[in-house]
């Protein structure tokens, strides 16, 4: 569930976040874009933008215009008058994301276009319910996703408490049946009026904020189509350029493809690549040494590797730590007896960027052929899979 308000969710730390793994496919496609003349070189024509604003129950003592890039970037401010006034004018040359800040947790994030006219009203004792936009479409879209967002939320609260109130009632069986329905529903029409929002406006940035309660993996046919849209439309925004990358990666590591192919080095300095192990069933296991959950999860790889080992299956660790010394411990440690590889790069690694890890442990289930079949399976439920390939 993404906030937009009181500083509880910032696109822009969010953002951040899923670009913590730096990878060299943003610049791959970036220079594609550039050479091929996708991103424009002649100068872009600069047109005002005005937001009037008035501040209810005010607060604060300024209005602060930030542009959101990989960086944020302090464009302009302007002080909150005893009538709880505000104005801002400037220049912009094309349609980009803006945060307008009154405090650190207090802030609109905005979509803002070149020529537009923007009246904002806002409660500083009830941010989130008292905000008004008008004049700014890209803002409104943002909003009205919200909306959507919060009334979901709201309806999935309710569903759930009342089926925690209900777990003594010896017909609970038959109750949580019917609450699981409700809240599968409730889901599903937030779904798809997001996703409706999406076909029908599928250059909107307004799209960038949906990409938490809209997960790339969970829902990549959707996002395959507004991709060509949104990247043709802003091919040099940064949010844009990450979100495109995801999906290209997305594309390239679907259940039924065939894994890309790479090539580390293993705790001795040997190379060792990924097709090498092509004819057998593969498990590619991103983890480190440092994560807990991946430590807590080796005893279930310990024995799936004990139980399967020598039967057309292998497993292929790739870690993500960043000094030699503390991946061999844990490995030693933990007692993994399978083939280890890494670059030692921690987040930076290339070969979590290309198949997308943004967090482990993860793991990959590749066929004899080397497709992909299954997606981030641990403990029982990996079992099981292993087991029933095997046969």
């Amino acid at each position: 569930m993404i906030f937009l308000f009181r500083g509880e969710y910032d696109i822009l730390n969010y953002i951040k976040i899923q670009m913590k793994i730096k990878t060299n496919l943003f610049w791959i496609f970036f220079l594609a874009a550039f050479i091929s003349g996708i991103i424009p070189l002649q100068a872009q024509v600069k047109k005002q933008v005005s937001i009037s604003g008035v501040v209810k129950n005010n607060t604060f003592k300024t209005a602060s215009l930030y542009q959101v890039g990989k960086d944020p970037l302090l464009i302009t401010e302007a002080p909150i008058g005893a009538d709880n006034k505000f104005s801002i004018t400037v220049e912009i040359a094309k349609t980009d994301i803006y945060k307008l800040q009154f405090d650190n947790n207090n802030f609109v994030m905005m979509i803002l276009q070149p020529g537009e006219k923007v009246d904002i009203s806002i409660d500083a004792k009830d941010f989130l319910k008292q905000l008004v936009i008008k004049g700014s479409e890209g803002t409104s879209d943002i909003y009205r996703n919200q909306n959507i967002l919060m009334a979901g939320k709201t309806k999935l609260d309710s569903i759930s408490n009342l089926s925690y109130k209900e777990m003594a009632n010896p017909k609970y069986d038959s109750l949580l049946k019917v609450y699981t329905l409700s809240y599968d529903k409730v889901k599903t029409d937030r779904d798809n009026a997001l996703k409706a929002f999406m076909l029908k406006k599928p250059n909107s940035l307004a799209i960038l904020f949906l990409s938490e309660a809209l997960p790339i993996d969970a829902n990549y046919d959707i996002y395959s189509k507004i991709d060509s849209s949104l990247f043709a439309a802003y091919p040099d925004n940064f949010y844009v350029l990450n979100l495109h990358n995801q999906i290209m990666v997305g594309k390239a590591t679907a259940i039924g493809a065939v894994a890309p192919d790479f090539i580390l080095q293993d705790t001795s300095g040997n190379n060792i690549s990924l097709s090498s192990f092509f004819g057998k069933y593969v498990l590619i296991d991103f983890w480190a040494a440092w994560c807990g959950p991946c430590r807590k999860e080796m005893p279930n790889m310990v024995k799936l590797y004990a139980d399967f080992k020598g039967k057309n299956f292998e497993i292929l660790g790739i870690s993500l730590d960043k000094t030699r010394d503390k991946w061999v411990g844990a490995i030693k440690s933990e007692n993994m007896t399978w083939p280890q590889v890494s670059d030692l790069k921690f987040w930076q690694s290339e070969v979590a960027a290309i198949y997308g890890v943004k967090a482990i442990p993860y793991t990959i289930l590749l066929d004899k052929e080397g497709k992909i079949i299954a997606k981030n399976l641990r403990g029982e439920e990996l079992y099981n899979k292993v087991a029933s390939l095997l046969k």
